[in-house]
């Protein structure tokens, strides 16, 4: 199956600028919950949950109405099929986690329709912008969504399939890791020999050898995005095919950009968002939190070197 030309062209993920608006599993479910007055009043006799996005909000109905559950793949060329044994009811509460295009839910609930059940459609969002089937239930958002389990519809190589058209693969989904550089792949140089002479502790940076332990990633999936600046990429280049990660991509600090924490964790994440990162990890606690708090939708690591070890945190932008 491809995707028509009209999905390609009204898909707001492709734009690669556009942070997306995080949509986090609890303000999820609180989103759900608004719905479900009206569900409730349709008497549904259980949850029909499409596979995979939409069994996330359904097992938070079925949970809520206290339903039974049920999962259906469905797909755009109007094919369902239960994933085991279909609902022993007629009135259904098809669910999805969104409608970009909504081919999906109406080729669902067309197929359902055609197999005598009832259905009442509901997604946590619709854009109404891009979609031919508004659900039953539902909110609008204009503005280009995301959910914590669709993370990998931003990856580099998911966004290339989509661009060709090309049917949804699970291995273009895997984790994307935007990496820091100094203090994950070599130690730090102390501020205060920077202070003392710019030049020397370049030098002195230059010379360093990595890490015995790294974090686990593979380097075909991902880039390496430090708040070097620019005017330092060759050496910072040399030095990752010096010691085998020359084939990283490379994002250095733009020219002019202040080397500020706000300034320099702003940058990360605006580059971790436009690569189609899933994962960031850095070595400084502060950059951590304040890239976790200005991209929501990125799972981000502290990485303590000396521990070898990661730790995940997050952060709500003040």
């Amino acid at each position: 199956m491809t995707a028509r030309a009209s999905d390609l062209e009204t898909w707001k993920g492709h734009d690669t600028t556009r942070p997306p608006n995080f949509i986090g599993y609890d303000q999820a479910e609180r989103m759900l919950a608004a719905l479900l007055d009206r569900a409730d009043g349709f008497a549904p006799e259980a949850v029909a949950g499409i596979v995979r996005g939409g069994l996330v909000p359904a097992t938070m109905a079925a949970c809520l109405l206290s339903l039974p559950l049920a999962m259906l793949r469905a797909d755009r060329a109007g094919g369902a099929e239960w994933v085991g044994a279909p609902p022993a009811a007629r009135r259904l509460l098809l669910v999805d986690d969104c409608c970009a295009t909504g081919a999906t839910l109406r080729a669902a609930r067309d197929a359902l329709a055609a197999q005598g059940f009832a259905c009442r459609t509901l997604t946590i969002t619709h854009d109404p912008e891009t979609t031919g089937f508004v659900p039953d239930l539902s909110h609008p958002m204009t503005t280009l969504f995301r959910f914590p389990w669709e993370r990998g519809d931003a990856t580099p190589a998911a966004r290339a399939a989509r661009a060709r058209g090309a049917r949804p693969d699970r291995a273009d989904e895997r984790p994307f890791f935007g990496l820091d550089l100094d203090g994950v792949f070599l130690p730090d140089v102390p501020h205060a020999t920077y202070a003392a002479d710019i030049a020397a502790a370049i030098a002195e940076r230059h010379a360093l050898s990595p890490f015995p332990t790294l974090p686990a990633f593979a380097p075909e999936r991902a880039v390496v995005i430090t708040g070097r600046p620019d005017t330092d990429r060759a050496g910072t280049a040399a030095w990752l095919e010096r010691w085998g990660h020359g084939a990283l991509p490379l994002e250095c600090r733009p020219a002019g950009l202040p080397h500020e924490a706000g300034t320099v964790a702003a940058y990360k994440a605006a580059t971790a968002t436009r690569w189609g990162c899933t994962h960031y990890i850095e070595s400084d606690p502060e950059q951590a939190l304040r890239i976790a708090a200005a991209a929501p939708h990125l799972i981000v690591t502290w990485w303590a070197a000396a521990e070898a070890r990661g730790y995940v945190v997050g952060a709500a932008a003040g």
